[in-house]
C-alpha cells in the first residue's frame, strides 16, 4: 500500500471535512490525506464522478481514493470498496466511483459491513456514538479507506459482490444523428468553464468554429488550444488538461452565457 488517501467531497470547507480527516488519522497517523476536491457541487453524482475519473491517475499506485458525495446517505443503497489493477476506491454504490474504477480496470468488489468496519478502526468514539443515517463519511467511509490505506484486506470488513452488480453511471455520453452531437454538462469549475461529456475518443473538434446550443438558443465558439487564442471576452471551445471538450470564455465564465448546469444537455454543430 502506498498509504495514501485521496478525498474527494461535496462537503466545501467544513467541520464534515475535518472529522473526516481526523478519523484516518485516528485509525493510522502516518496515513497522508490528500483533499482532491471538497467542493464538488452539491449532491452532483455527475460532477464527483468527473472529478473521480479527472483525478485518481495522478495519486501513487496502491492509494485508496474515497468519495462522499452522497445524496442517498442513510438508505438502502450500498457503501462499496472497489479494487481495481492499481487503486482501491471506498464510495457510496451510487456509480460516482464507477468510471474511474472501469478505465483502471476493476478487479473485485466488496459491500461495507458497518458494524465490522467501525469496529475493526478502533476509534474510541465509534464504541459510545451510533452509527449515524447522515454522515456515513465518518462512521464508514473514513475508517474502510483508513483500514485499507494501512494494509488491512477489505475481505477483513466487507462481503465480495459481484463487479456487474455495482451501479454504473456514464461520464462519457453522446448520441450523433445528421451531423449534431448530443452530449451534456458533467462538470462547471470555479472560472465558470463548462466540460462536456466527450473526450478525443468520442469527439473531434472541427477546425475553426463550432455552434452549441442550449435550450434552443445557438452560441458560437472559435476552436483552438488555449484560453489566449481569442480575444477576453470572447467563446473558445478546446480539449482540456483531462481531455474532456470544453467551452470556456477568454476571462469570463462561459456557464454564465449559456446559463447552464451541470446535467443540461448540450447540441454541437460544426
Amino acid at each position: 500500500m502506498s498509504g495514501f488517501v485521496g478525498l474527494i467531497t461535496d462537503f466545501g470547507d467544513s467541520v464534515y471535512d475535518g472529522i473526516v480527516e481526523s478519523v484516518i488519522k485516528y485509525v493510522d497517523p502516518s496515513i497522508n490525506v490528500i483533499r482532491i476536491d471538497n467542493e464538488v457541487p452539491h449532491f452532483s453524482v455527475l460532477a464527483g464522478s468527473y472529478i473521480t475519473y479527472s483525478s485518481y491517475r495522478w495519486l501513487p499506485p496502491g492509494s485508496v481514493i474515497m468519495i462522499v458525495v452522497d445524496p442517498g446517505v442513510g438508505t438502502s443503497r450500498r457503501a462499496v470498496v472497489i479494487r481495481t489493477n492499481n487503486y482501491y476506491f471506498v464510495a457510496p454504490d451510487n456509480g460516482v466511483a464507477y468510471e474511474a474504477a472501469a478505465e483502471d480496470g476493476i478487479r473485485e468488489a466488496y459491500a461495507i459491513n458497518y458494524s465490522r468496519v467501525r469496529s475493526l478502526a478502533g476509534v474510541k468514539a465509534f464504541n459510545s456514538w451510533p452509527l449515524s443515517y447522515t454522515f456515513h463519511g465518518r462512521d464508514v467511509f473514513a475508517p474502510a479507506a483508513a483500514l485499507i490505506a494501512k494494509g488491512v484486506p477489505p475481505s477483513q470488513f466487507a462481503t465480495p459482490i459481484p463487479a456487474g452488480s455495482l451501479v454504473s453511471l456514464r461520464l462519457r455520453y453522446s448520441f450523433r444523428s445528421e451531423g449534431v452531437t448530443r452530449t451534456r454538462v458533467v462538470y462547471i469549475d470555479k472560472f465558470g468553464n463548462v466540460a462536456l461529456g466527450l473526450t478525443t475518443r468520442e469527439y473531434r473538434l472541427p477546425r475553426g468554429r463550432l455552434v452549441v446550443n442550449v435550450k434552443g438558443t445557438q452560441h458560437v465558439f472559435t476552436t483552438g488550444r488555449t484560453f489566449a487564442d481569442v480575444r477576453p471576452g470572447d467563446a473558445i471551445a478546446y480539449i482540456n488538461s483531462f481531455g474532456f471538450v470544453e467551452l470556456a470564455i477568454n476571462q469570463g465564465s462561459a456557464a454564465s452565457k449559456l446559463n447552464v448546469n451541470v446535467g443540461d444537455e448540450v447540441s454541437l454543430i460544426p
